[in-house]
């Protein structure tokens, strides 16, 4: 009973760490965006950022991973977290002198590549503090508090912005990323180490092969279900991250703080979807969470009615605010689904590195949509009602294909 109040106390440690820290970057990534927006002018410019910023994360996670299943996880978010802090408070003196939008875009990827050594010790943890039969409710809490996130983040981020500029902003998260490293000093996560038997290449080579070898032969129907969430983020997700800043500030003509007021309608979603997420577990078997997706496609279409014509600003606006509140909401809800799966099909001493491949394989779509919308968008955007359609044919058609492979993945499960 001790033992598990501790991991319980651990358990709220880490999530109190994750409210602070993701505050900080949800405010720091919203007002380098908005930044980059207002400067330039240019949505492919924004769109091109925002790609090479995902980069490092796609291409490091896996590393990432390895390293969460042989070092102290509490050690590397600490650590990660300071570094982020000392990283901000560098940039923020730099921007100062230059104002430059390339050391924005510099910032933003080593940010990335922090988050790619970072997000797989947080998710390894998880299953460590947990019992399995409450696995569900913990990684909605965990979605629900990066939902907060988005939420506060960007309606103060969006105040502060307009008022004050970015600078301010930018000591605000440092300070965050710093008090979160402080609070996880405190976090004591049950160590469950690979055995290290090679140098570290051969061991990268080595884990990278073995959880590879997992998803292609132990369970594809997983492999089969990463490729088409890459498909849905390629399509659907790409096309909220690069579109709804531009069909905001450019086509409907509105102020940063509304802009700000839409990221927090996705915070909302998301919360919505945490929070339904141990309702849905009672009604709905995962063999159906196929549903989700299908619905996330479904939702995009009042979204592409709504901006036939910028002429009625404020009813398309509010249209656009809950479709992409619903969407947030059925995604997070699949999500939910789909990260408790993984976890429990998956050996505890690989959790690292399979949540890292996950990563790599689901996300490797994001910054060629975003690279993609950025270009559309700079070019078509007059156009935004045929583009916003077809997004949401695609991924109604892409939700259905899910259909026949979470089947089977219960099936084998």
């Amino acid at each position: 009973m001790k033992q598990t109040k501790k991991k319980r106390k651990d358990f709220l440690l880490i999530l109190i760490g994750q409210i602070i820290s993701l505050f900080g970057n949800t405010i720091l990534r919203f007002s380098l965006s908005m930044k980059v927006l207002d400067q330039t002018g240019s949505v492919a410019i924004f769109g091109g950022i925002l790609a090479l910023s995902m980069i490092p994360t796609i291409l490091l996670s896996a590393f990432g991973g390895i390293l969460a299943d042989r070092v102290n996880k509490r050690n590397v978010m600490v650590i990660l977290d300071g570094l982020t802090s000392l990283s901000i408070v560098i940039f923020a003196v730099v921007f100062h002198f230059t104002g430059s939008i390339l050391s924005i875009a510099i910032i933003m990827m080593i940010l990335s590549v922090i988050q790619a050594f970072y997000q797989p010790s947080v998710q390894s943890s998880i299953p460590l503090l947990v019992e399995e039969k409450k696995l569900m409710v913990a990684n909605g809490l965990v979605i629900q508090v990066n939902a907060l996130a988005n939420l506060i983040g960007p309606i103060v981020g969006g105040i502060l912005y307009g008022f004050f500029g970015m600078e301010p902003i930018v000591y605000v998260s440092a300070i965050c990323f710093f008090l979160s490293a402080v609070m996880e000093i405190f976090i004591r996560i049950p160590n469950v180490f690979a055995q290290k038997k090679e140098g570290i290449l051969a061991t990268i080579k080595n884990d990278l092969g073995d959880a590879v070898y997992f998803l292609k032969n132990k369970q594809r129907e997983l492999l089969k279900l990463l490729f088409l969430i890459a498909g849905i983020n390629l399509v659907l997700s790409a096309m909220i991250m690069v579109g709804l800043p531009y069909l905001i500030k450019i086509f409907l003509g509105l102020s940063n703080q509304l802009y700000g007021f839409a990221e927090a309608a996705m915070g909302i979603g998301s919360i919505l979807g945490g929070l339904c997420a141990g309702w849905a577990v009672k009604k709905i078997e995962f063999k159906r969470s196929y549903v989700f997706l299908i619905a996330a496609g479904i939702t995009i279409l009042p979204m592409a009615i709504a901006v036939i014509s910028n002429q009625m600003v404020w009813l398309s606006y509010g249209i656009i605010l809950v479709s992409v509140m619903l969407i947030m909401c059925f995604a997070t809800l699949f999500s939910v689904y789909g990260q408790t799966i993984i976890q429990k099909l998956t050996p505890v001493n690989m959790l690292g590195k399979l949540s890292s491949v996950v990563t790599v394989i689901s996300m490797c779509a994001l910054p060629i949509g975003q690279s993609i919308y950025g270009v559309i968008f700079n070019r078509l955007g007059n156009q935004s009602f045929f583009i916003l359609l077809m997004v949401g044919i695609v991924s109604v058609t892409i939700g259905m294909a899910s259909k026949s492979v979470v089947k089977r993945l219960v099936i084998k499960s």
